[in-house]
């Protein structure tokens, strides 16, 4: 079998001929390289080229282009620090209020600040190992993307102080997913890694995952589905019952962050492919 027969066994809920290994793994193929992680992603060719080199070495079944966690906000006007794979504490968020939301357009993810790196690193990573290793995009899901525009803080509190102009925020954020997310696939993602940490139960409840994420994810999965990727969605979540709510986006594959035992999460959803959890630290 094929890797990405491999996959879609798994999302079957068949047993694979050969199980899968994702690893989250882009820092230490930097470092691997001999390449500080700046250096790492200063341009597609240096990307590409690592991937292959470390997919050779170590027979990893993805490569997991995720290069950072605040790629699709810089154009927004969000202001981040290059150059890592962390949202730095300094980060100028947006302002929540109407006249920031009225002065918000998706950015063409051809064009927009660093997203054409990411769909250069794609197109070339797909054009060098086609279907032999399972190409992967990323974008933040909208309930996360919010609270990487306004920043954690003021987006909980709108959450009470403002419900609806938190929505009208996740309309945008759900229209820019759909828009970054389906480029990477046209550039030759087969499946796109959507994050959305800051919507699982270490943050907020079950019922407020159901009623503030749980419908614009949805929608997101199901437009990359449709478009004929594999969706991985990954909340890094511990509770079976934040599982269970999070399996309602209908994703491929769902992550199950390393704090939980997978027998019991596999216990818990029979329907459900699930990928994880082995904490490569600990």
């Amino acid at each position: 079998m094929s890797v990405l027969a491999n996959i879609q066994a798994c999302i079957d809920m068949q047993v694979p001929h050969d199980l899968p290994v994702f690893a989250l793994s882009q820092e230490f193929d930097a470092k691997y390289a001999g390449l500080t992680y700046a250096e790492y992603i200063r341009d597609a060719r240096t990307i590409v080229e690592t991937q292959l080199m470390v997919i050779e070495r170590f027979g990893w079944d993805w490569s997991w282009l995720h290069l950072d966690d605040t790629l699709e906000f810089e154009p927004l006007g969000v202001g981040v620090a290059g150059g890592t794979n962390v949202v730095p504490a300094t980060t100028n968020y947006l302002r929540l209020d109407r006249k920031t939301l009225r002065s918000l357009s998706v950015p063409d993810p051809r064009t927009s600040a660093r997203m054409p790196l990411l769909l250069d690193a794609i197109a070339g990573l797909r054009e060098a190992r086609g279907d032999r290793t399972c190409v992967t995009g990323r974008v933040a899901a909208p309930f996360s993307a919010v609270t990487l525009i306004i920043g954690m803080t003021e987006g909980f509190l709108a959450l009470v102080d403002n419900p609806s102009l938190f929505r009208d925020a996740l309309q945008f954020a759900e229209e820019q997913a759909i828009s970054w997310g389906l480029a990477q696939i046209q550039a030759g993602a087969h499946a796109i890694w959507l994050g959305d940490c800051n919507a699982s139960t270490h943050l907020i409840s079950v019922a407020d995952f159901e009623k503030w994420a749980l419908e614009p994810c949805l929608r997101v999965t199901r437009a990359f589905k449709e478009a004929g990727a594999f969706v991985f969605l990954h909340n890094s979540e511990e509770r079976v019952a934040g599982l269970a709510a999070q399996a309602l986006t209908e994703p491929s594959l769902l992550s199950v962050g390393p704090g939980l035992d997978i027998a019991r999460a596999r216990a818990a959803l029979p329907n459900q492919a699930l990928v994880g959890n082995i904490d490569p630290i600990g």
